[in-house]
């Protein structure tokens, strides 16, 4: 883990994050309003509230089907997510799959619905975080894939502009692909930046914020943005 915490970087939350906090359901629709207000591209989605509502007819297929909840962080744990579903029949079915499955492993899981998400591709999955430390109060965090298996993190205190941002892209070794380490093809650092440095003015929200996550956040070829694909926020 990298940690060279600087000056704390003046700014604010946009005006409406406050209110999009508050209704913040705990869930990752939820959070994709928040992440979506702070400026974070989110793969198209839709809300089915159950097996027999009716299926949006121009969706991108393949898509992927995953569980609402705010009692569920880990929706591959309780069968709570199907990817590479192929039209409306096989949504309807994944749906009532993961019902199914989830009530049999988490039966005191609330369900707020299911999100029909198109499935998105990238150069490279990256974890983009921010949380409220105990000890030395709110850091962004910027990490690899696998940056919770390796602790392939960098910290900041938050909020961080983007220029601090790229030097925290730049720490991280598991992110060397998108910076064209042997020739592979580089990644959008400068939507990457953006994006950590967005999440981090969550440090001024109000409501206060105790933990932000994007994971994965799929990251374009150089200019062609970032989206986010999964993401948790959860109120101090």
């Amino acid at each position: 883990m990298a940690w060279r915490p600087p000056t704390r970087i003046a700014g604010t939350a946009p005006p409406n994050i406050g209110a999009l906090l508050r209704e913040n359901a705990g869930d990752e629709r939820g959070a994709s309003r928040v992440f979506a207000a702070l400026g974070v591209e989110q793969a198209r989605s839709v809300v089915l509230p159950n097996a027999d509502d009716p299926v949006p007819a121009d969706l991108p297929y393949p898509v992927a089907v995953k569980v609402l909840s705010p009692d569920i962080a880990h929706k591959a744990d309780v069968g709570g997510i199907q990817l590479g579903v192929g039209n409306a029949d096989e949504i309807r079915g994944a749906v009532a799959d993961i019902q199914t499955a989830v009530e049999e492993t988490a039966p005191q899981a609330r369900i707020n619905g299911y999100l029909v998400q198109a499935m998105e591709t990238g150069l490279q999955e990256v974890l983009v975080g921010f949380r409220r430390d105990p000890e030395v109060g709110p850091v962004a965090v910027g990490g690899g894939a696998l940056a919770e298996i390796y602790g392939d993190v960098a910290v900041r205190l938050a909020p961080v502009d983007a220029a601090t941002a790229r030097e925290m892209i730049d720490e991280v070794k598991g992110l060397a692909p998108l910076r064209g380490y042997r020739g592979a093809p580089k990644g959008d650092l400068d939507a990457l930046a953006q994006a950590v440095a967005a999440l981090s003015t969550l440090a001024l929200s109000e409501p206060a914020v105790a933990e932000a996550e994007i994971n994965p956040l799929l990251v374009h070829r150089e200019g062609e943005g970032v989206v986010a694909v999964d993401g948790l926020i959860r109120l101090a």
